[in-house]
């Protein structure tokens, strides 16, 4: 006799966290700043990983054989999970949309889904009946069996790829540390896929051990969901939401004199510190360095600087790049280096902020004013 649907500790935790990913891929599909792609490409990951936990609290909890047709729904999805990684990677270092050549990476999904085609395209009954073991799994076995070997080896491979990737890039600056962390995380889903595949073929294997795939799952949840909500910045180049300043401070009580004085110490501080460099840098941060109060400083950078916060951080930020470009040649310094020398965060910001600046890419203005690395002598520091 077929037990009754029941939920455990671990079931419940799981079922939260699909919860959790869910909203949070509606979020970040919606979110207006940063990135457009780079955040709808984590939230497609973490949809699937979210039906995926539905998909397997169903089966733990038995509650699949009322529900038959979420099922096996999953299986193909081991060939999205990296492709989606590595075009997030390089959206955020490269800044590279989709392009119609990316288009192959959906075969091997594609493959596996008509694989699976007579599954399901069944019915209730069918699945039901196939679900309590009365039946058996529709398909051509040879056909199963190999979406099954590529699949092992389509995510494994992925893996390998996106390390690889994150490893050629410049390791400086927190674009570079996220990357590391959300490619490290993959990979031991990935491990931890693989195992269960390899466990369920000894005597030993215990059924409970499914549930380490879906902690890990879990955790990536999580980690993307947290990330999410402030990768932005790093996308943005830190990009704070200070309140609109108004156009006259009636009530700010800081007179023209404390104005200029105010403004001079800032001007002192970034020339002798360049607190610019600091990529976290915020309103606060800058107002505690120069003791005085946050809508001071931005009432003196809007009334003085004409210009908000961000643009000012910026502004320095790109007036030192343009040196370092002009002084040096790619062999010293690439233009990512620069950008995270200066104060930026990844490559998309970099060239945003100084093409807004200069009306050109940061390579385009070295190609013009940098010397040559034969002009240059001894090549400097490479990447």
């Amino acid at each position: 006799m077929q037990e009754s649907p029941s939920f455990d500790t671990w079931t419940i935790v799981f079922l939260i966290a699909a919860v959790q990913g869910f909203f949070t891929a509606i979020v970040l599909w919606r979110w207006r700043r940063g990135h457009p792609l780079a955040n709808r490409l984590l939230s497609a990951l973490l949809f699937l990983f979210a039906l995926t936990l539905v998909e397997y609290v169903l089966y733990w909890t038995r509650y699949i054989h009322d529900y038959p047709h979420i099922a096996n729904v999953s299986v193909p999805f081991p060939f999205l999970y990296g492709p989606m990684v590595w075009l997030y990677l390089r959206a955020i270092y490269e800044g590279k949309s989709l392009r119609k050549q990316d288009a192959w990476l959906l075969l091997p999904f594609l493959f596996a889904v008509f694989a699976l085609g007579e599954w399901y395209l069944s019915d209730t009954a069918s699945k039901q009946s196939i679900l309590a073991g009365a039946s058996r799994f529709p398909g051509v076995s040879w056909l199963l069996r190999a979406q099954f070997w590529a699949r092992m080896i389509w995510i494994l491979g992925f893996a390998g790829w996106n390390l690889a990737y994150v490893w050629r890039q410049p390791r400086v600056g927190n674009t570079a540390a996220w990357a590391k962390l959300l490619t490290g995380f993959y990979l031991v889903f990935v491990l931890g896929y693989l195992s269960y595949f390899i466990l369920i073929r000894f005597p030993f294997f215990n059924a409970s051990w499914d549930y380490h795939i879906s902690a890990v799952m879990t955790a990536m949840i999580y980690l993307i969901a947290y990330s999410g909500y402030v990768q932005p910045a790093v996308f943005e180049g830190f990009q704070w939401n200070e309140p609109a300043a108004p156009t006259k401070y009636k009530n700010s009580g800081l007179t023209p004199e404390a104005s200029r004085s105010l403004l001079q110490n800032l001007e002192l501080l970034m020339r002798e510190e360049r607190m610019y460099h600091d990529a976290e840098i915020s309103l606060d941060k800058l107002a505690a360095r120069l003791s005085a109060s946050k809508h001071h400083v931005s009432q003196v950078i809007n009334e003085q600087l004409g210009t908000s916060f961000f643009e000012y951080v910026n502004q320095l930020r790109v007036e030192e790049a343009k040196n370092l470009l002009a002084e040096t040649t790619r062999s010293d310094f690439h233009v990512i280096e620069i950008a995270y020398l200066v104060g930026f965060n990844n490559k998309v910001s970099f060239n945003a902020a100084f093409k807004k600046a200069t009306g050109m890419t940061p390579t385009e203005y070295r190609r013009n004013h940098s010397v040559s690395d034969e002009e240059a002598g001894p090549a400097g520091a490479r990447e």
